[in-house]
């Protein structure tokens, strides 16, 4: 049962003992199949044929091959997202050797691989073809975003959504880079629902039109109130927040609290931020504030040891630089100052300062922890969350440094350090396990303020807010979160650290270098007026409650 023609007996060796059929056989038309179907994988031959010849014995059986011609040229034609030179190293098919189909197959489907493993996954190989030449042509097609069409958004203009795209009209469709926009376009925090839709080219059936449908949910809140008291009188509030300041994506923040006897009910915060300076997404913001508030000072035992009304006011600006897609840098310059403004309970600082029996850090606690602040404030921050507001994946790396005083004027000297990691890992179709890791150094004369804190609802849960402070400090929180129902997030969670150093012009502080550690359970709440947290947390001195506004870490 011979095999030919064919250039090298070794390819008539190598298909021999594959064949069903064996001299003696009788004919057997399934075996005759199977046959054919193994000379023809081979990839070799244009043509497969048997041929039966009578002979004494009984009958002869040849199969008749026809040998594809040979490759002379490759060419890879078509392709832009992907090098020529890249796409040829996938190519197994060299010139000089005979055509085999089964090798072309498996290069066509490496370099569609390629393409879908890059995002590409509507380009491919649309055409095979030697020609008389010799030469292998390899088409390739790329289908192109025809148009961007946006729906929905009746507030937030155009531009708005636009800039924050990572592809345009023209560029070849990658589902990564589409992915990467409609993340972006839901981190601004404009729309209750972002999606897309692939429409086929109305000039060209192979291009798509990228249709993004946005949901624009609520970015704006006004809150308005009244108190009265004995002392103060009538005092009104006000608060105006926009996050989508006329669909321009611009953020305003103002509250007030005005009327009242004297002037410390004249309170006021008022921020705004540009997030888009220029094409490379570049931020200014700004923040005037003037704000008196109740206060409790706490000591290493959780207690309450002074209670008084502290008044802040300066002004902050922020510019924020991009670096990368992931990757930005802020500067803020800031210029604060702080005041004891009047005594409630507890201690009373004042009158330390007078009391020429106390020794001087009693004395002089009010000018070693209240006064003027000037600092200038550096933040590296790495970002790749696929959700800023409930992230499922990514993390987010910050460095933060602050310089303060040192040549900026103001009463207060130091330099201050701090690193914070935080990532996020999905459990499972919607549970998560978030981790936060920071740590902290400080040096200088830094007021009682400006000390790095820990307690409260934000970090160390369990314990009273700020009850532990320092010019050092650590702290770890692992969370794990899962859906109880629409807009409604159940956590259990731990937490652990300290701060310690650095008070030693806090004279009823004793620091110590104590792991504080608790855990809990709690719920996040998702609200037209904002997130809400709940937290019951246990610590080494019993249960706490926390309830606090905005998003989760």
């Amino acid at each position: 049962m011979p095999v030919g023609p064919v250039p090298e007996a070794q390819i008539e060796q190598n298909l021999l003992p594959q064949l069903a059929m064996r001299v003696g056989d009788a004919i057997n038309m399934d075996y005759i199949r199977h046959d054919l179907n193994v000379i023809g994988a081979t990839g070799l031959f244009s043509t497969v044929k048997p041929a039966f010849t009578t002979v004494p014995e009984g009958v002869a059986l040849n199969y008749t091959v026809q040998m594809n011609p040979v490759v002379k040229k490759i060419d890879i034609v078509g392709n832009e997202s992907i090098s020529t030179a890249d796409l040829m190293k996938l190519v197994a098919t060299t010139p000089g050797t005979t055509l085999n189909t089964a090798v072309v197959s498996h290069d066509v489907a490496n370099i569609n691989s390629a393409f879908a493993n890059a995002g590409y996954m509507m380009s491919r190989v649309s055409d095979v073809r030697l020609d008389d030449e010799g030469t292998l042509h390899l088409a390739i097609s790329e289908p192109c975003i025809e148009n961007i069409n946006l729906r929905g958004n009746t507030k937030t203009k155009n531009k708005v959504i636009m800039r924050e795209l990572r592809m345009k009209k023209g560029d070849i469709f990658n589902k990564n880079a589409a992915s990467r926009s409609i993340q972006r376009v839901y981190n601004t925090g404009y729309f209750e629902d972002v999606n897309v839709r692939l429409l086929p080219g109305q000039r060209n059936p192979k291009d798509v039109i990228v249709e993004i449908d946005v949901t624009e949910q609520k970015t704006g809140s006004v809150t308005i109130g009244a108190g009265y008291s004995d002392s103060d009188g009538l005092v009104g509030i006000l608060g105006l927040a926009e996050t989508n300041l006329r669909g321009t994506g611009d953020k305003a923040n103002i509250s007030w609290e005005f009327g009242g006897n004297t002037d410390t009910n004249k309170n006021y915060i008022f921020s705004y931020t540009h997030p888009y300076l220029n094409d490379a997404g570049d931020s200014i913001g700004f923040s005037i504030f003037d704000r008196e508030s109740e206060y409790d000072d706490y000591n290493e035992k959780g207690d309450s040891v002074a209670e008084y009304d502290r008044r802040t006011n300066g002004f902050n600006i922020t510019y924020g630089r991009v670096r990368s897609e992931y990757v930005s840098d802020y500067v803020t310059l800031e210029t604060k100052r702080t005041k004891y403004t009047d005594y409630d309970s507890g201690y009373n600082y004042r009158e330390w300062q007078n009391d020429p029996s106390l020794p001087s850090k009693y004395r002089n606690y009010l000018d070693n922890n209240f006064g003027r602040t000037n600092s200038m404030t550096w933040s590296h921050v790495f970002d790749n969350r696929d959700n800023v507001y409930d992230p499922t994946k990514g993390k987010r790396l910050s460095f933060t440094g602050t310089w303060a005083g040192h040549g900026m004027g103001g009463d207060f000297d130091y330099f201050k350090f701090i690193a914070e990691n935080r990532l996020y890992y999905k459990v499972g179709r919607a549970h998560v396990i978030a981790v936060r890791l920071m740590g902290g150094i400080a040096t200088g004369d830094m007021p009682y303020n400006d000390l790095f804190t820990l307690g409260g609802a934000d970090n160390l849960r369990g314990y009273e807010d700020d009850e532990f402070r320092g010019n050092k400090m650590y702290e770890a929180t692992v969370e794990y979160r899962y859906p109880i129902a629409k807009k409604i997030q159940g956590v259990v969670f731990t937490d652990l650290g300290n701060a310690w150093g650095g008070v030693e012009n806090i004279p009823w502080y004793h620091e110590n270098n104590k792991l504080h550690y608790s855990g809990g359970l709690g719920f996040r709440i998702t609200t037209p007026i904002g997130p809400i947290r709940l937290d019951y947390a246990v610590g080494q001195d019993g249960g706490k409650f926390h309830f606090s506004f905005g998003g989760k870490f």
